[in-house]
C-alpha cells in the first residue's frame, strides 16, 4: 500500500542524442553494398519518406549501386535527368574502377555539387538536409549529390513591417532565399556569411553576416561565440536564438530587434551591426541595437527631411502617451483634482457619478477587455480579425457606458492609449511598453504621483542599465554621443550624414565623402 512512497534506485540518465552521435561517428561504411544499405537501414530506422533506388551501373559485367534520398526534399526531375539516366548511360567505354567516383564526379554526373564522404553521421545529415547519396558496391565512401529543392512561399510583401514608400519584399522561411535577398543589396565581396549548424536533432542551418572592413572584430567575435555555446537539441525559430545569446534574459525589453524587411537588416549592417539568419524562420535578428531603433521605421528615408522628423516626433510622443496616460488619468483622478482644470474635472465626475468602481479597477478592466479583443483579433482569420478588433471595440465601448461600468472619460483615455501603441513600429516593443503600462496603473493607484513617478524612474533605471552585446542601449542620449545625434529623433539629410554612428564601435567610420550638398561645386563652394 506504501509502496508509492519508497525511494526507487534512479537510473543515471544519458544524452541519448550524444549517444546516438558516438555510435554514427564510430560506425565505418564497408566496401560492400549490402551491409552498408544494412546499416543505413538500422541507422533510419522506419522512415516513409525515405527512398532507395538500385541501380545497375554498366561497368564490365555491371557493378551495383544505390541512391537514397528524402521524398519532399529534393529535385526529383533533376534526380531523374541528372543523376540516374547519366549513371545508366554516359560511362566511357574504359574505365578503371579504382577510380570509379572520381570519374563519376568528373564525367558523368555534372552541373551538380558533388563531394565524398565515408561518415555515417556526415553522410545522414546531408541527405536528411536535401541531397542525395550514391553507394557503390565496392567502396568505402559514397558520393554525396546536391540537389535540394523544397516547396516555400517565396518573396512575398511583409505583414508585420508595412510602409506606404519604399521596398515590399520580405525575408521567408528559406535561407538561401534571405541571403539572396541581403545579397543582391550589397554586391560586394566584403558581405561576409558564416554558415553554422545548431541544434543536435534540428540541425538548424544559422548564418552570420556583416561587412568586413566595417564591423568590429570584437562584436563578430563575441556573436560567434555566443552562438558556438548553444549546446542544444533542438532551434525552432530565430526567438530561441535570442534567448540564448541576449545580454539580460530577465530584461522587461527586448536588447534584439526583430525585423523581416530586407532594407532594414542591410541598413543595419552597413553601420556596423550583425545580423542573424535562422532558416525555418522569416524573422531576422538585427544587433546590437539601442533603443530608439524601436521607433524607427523604413519609412523615415523614404520622405522628405522635415516629414520624416514629424513622424519620429509622432511616434515619441505616441511612446509617452502609450506608457504613462492612463497612469496619469489615474494619479490625477483619485488624489490629485487641483491638478485638473474645473471645466474638465466638472466633466469627468459627472460622467463618473454612476460608476461604482474606483477609477483603478474601471481603467484595468478597459484594458484588460482591448488586450482581449487585440488578442482575438490577431487569433482569428484576417479579414474576420480586423472587424472583431473595431466593431468589438466600438460595441463593448459604448455597452460598458450605458451599463455605467466606465465613464466616458476612461473609454477616450484608454481609446487615445491604444492607438499610441500602434504606432511604435516594433510589434515587441509595443508588448512591453503595455506591460510598463500595467505596472505604472497599479502604481498611480496605489500612490498617486508619487508611485507614478517613482515607477517612471525606476523604469529609466532599467533602460540606462541595459546593454545590447556591450552597447549602451539609451545611447546616444545616455551617454550622449554628439555626432550620432544626427539620426536620432530629428533626421539629418542623407548628404550630411558621412560618418557612420559610434554607437556600434564601426572600425570604419567613412560612409562617404563631405562636399555632397546639392548646390556646391567638387571643391565644397557654392556655385
Amino acid at each position: 500500500m506504501f509502496n508509492m512512497f519508497e525511494k526507487k534506485d534512479k537510473k543515471p540518465q544519458t544524452n541519448s542524442t550524444i549517444s546516438d552521435n558516438n555510435n554514427l561517428n564510430s560506425s565505418e561504411l564497408s566496401n560492400s553494398l549490402k551491409k552498408n544499405i544494412s546499416d543505413f537501414n538500422e541507422f533510419v530506422g522506419i522512415n516513409h519518406d525515405v527512398n532507395t533506388r538500385n541501380l545497375k551501373l554498366p561497368i564490365g559485367k555491371g557493378i551495383d549501386a544505390s541512391i537514397m534520398f528524402v521524398d519532399g526534399l529534393v529535385d526529383k526531375c533533376t534526380i531523374n535527368d541528372s543523376v540516374i539516366k547519366p549513371l545508366l548511360t554516359k560511362f566511357p567505354e574504359k574505365i578503371a574502377e579504382d577510380d570509379l567516383l572520381d570519374i563519376i564526379s568528373e564525367r558523368v554526373i555534372k552541373n551538380l555539387k558533388l563531394e565524398q564522404s565515408c561518415n555515417w553521421n556526415d553522410i545522414l545529415d546531408k541527405m536528411f538536409s536535401g541531397d542525395t547519396i550514391l553507394f557503390v558496391d565496392g567502396y568505402s565512401h559514397v558520393l554525396i549529390i546536391g540537389v535540394r529543392k523544397w516547396l516555400d512561399r517565396g518573396v512575398q510583401e511583409t505583414g508585420t513591417e508595412q510602409v506606404i514608400s519604399g521596398p515590399k519584399d520580405s525575408f521567408s522561411e528559406t535561407l538561401l532565399t534571405n541571403t539572396m535577398l541581403v545579397r543582391r543589396r550589397i554586391k560586394s565581396h566584403k558581405l561576409k556569411m558564416e554558415y553554422m549548424t545548431i541544434g543536435t536533432l534540428t540541425k538548424t542551418d544559422v548564418i552570420l553576416s556583416y561587412v568586413d572592413g566595417v564591423v568590429n572584430p570584437k562584436l563578430v567575435e563575441e556573436v560567434r561565440s555566443r552562438l558556438n555555446r548553444i549546446e542544444t537539441d533542438s532551434i525552432i525559430g530565430s526567438h530561441m536564438i535570442e534567448e540564448f545569446i541576449e545580454d539580460s534574459s530577465f530584461a522587461m525589453v527586448p536588447q534584439i530587434i526583430h525585423t523581416e524587411r530586407p532594407d532594414k537588416a542591410v541598413a543595419h549592417i552597413l553601420e556596423g551591426g550583425v545580423i542573424i539568419l535562422v532558416d525555418g524562420t522569416p524573422m531576422v535578428l538585427m544587433l546590437p541595437i539601442v533603443f530608439w531603433q524601436f521607433l524607427y521605421s523604413p519609412e523615415d528615408y523614404n520622405e522628405r527631411l522635415y516629414t520624416s522628423f514629424l513622424l519620429r516626433s509622432l511616434r515619441f510622443v505616441s511612446l509617452f502617451i502609450a506608457l504613462t496616460l492612463p497612469s496619469f488619468y489615474i494619479a490625477v483622478s483619485s488624489f490629485h483634482h487641483e491638478m485638473i482644470p474645473i471645466g474638465l474635472l466638472q466633466v469627468i465626475v459627472s460622467g463618473r457619478r454612476d460608476v461604482p468602481f474606483p477609477v483603478l479597477v474601471e481603467v484595468i478592466i478597459m484594458e484588460l477587455i482591448l488586450e482581449v479583443i487585440r488578442e482575438a483579433g490577431v487569433r482569428l482569420p484576417r479579414n474576420v480579425g480586423q472587424a472583431i478588433s473595431i466593431v468589438g471595440a466600438l460595441v463593448l465601448g459604448q455597452a460598458a457606458i450605458q451599463a455605467k461600468l466606465a465613464s466616458p472619460a476612461t473609454v477616450t483615455v484608454v481609446a487615445i492609449t491604444a492607438i499610441a501603441n500602434f504606432t511604435i513600429p516594433s510589434f515587441s516593443a509595443g508588448l512591453s511598453i503595455r506591460v510598463f503600462r500595467f505596472v505604472l496603473m497599479l502604481a498611480s493607484g496605489l500612490h498617486g504621483i508619487l508611485g507614478f513617478t517613482a515607477i517612471l524612474f525606476v523604469i529609466l533605471v532599467h533602460l540606462c542599465s541595459l546593454r545590447s552585446f556591450g552597447v549602451p542601449f539609451l545611447a546616444p542620449f545616455a551617454p550622449l554621443i554628439p555626432g550620432d545625434l544626427k539620426d536620432s529623433q530629428v533626421r539629418l539629410p542623407i548628404w550630411a550624414m558621412n560618418r557612420r554612428p559610434q554607437t556600434f564601435g564601426a572600425i570604419n567610420s567613412v560612409r562617404q565623402k563631405p562636399g555632397l550638398k546639392p548646390g556646391l561645386k567638387p571643391g565644397g563652394k557654392q556655385q
